[in-house]
C-alpha cells in the first residue's frame, strides 16, 4: 500500500488533535484510517517520522 505524503498525514494529524469541531475532528480521523487502516498503523507511521513520541 502506498503512504500518503507526509504533508498531508501531518495536517490531518494536526486537524485530529487541534480541529475546534467535531465534525473535522472525525474527517481527520476518517482520512487517516483510510490511508493507514488502522489506529496502530497510524501510531507507527507517526512515530517513523517523528510526529509523535
Amino acid at each position: 500500500m502506498k503512504e500518503p505524503p507526509l504533508v498531508l498525514v501531518k495536517t490531518w494529524y494536526e486537524l485530529l488533535v487541534n480541529a475546534e469541531n467535531d465534525d473535522s475532528k472525525s474527517h481527520a480521523e476518517n482520512m487517516l484510517l483510510g490511508a493507514f487502516g488502522t489506529q496502530e498503523a497510524v501510531a507507527d507511521y507517526l512515530k517513523k517520522h517523528k510526529i509523535i513520541k
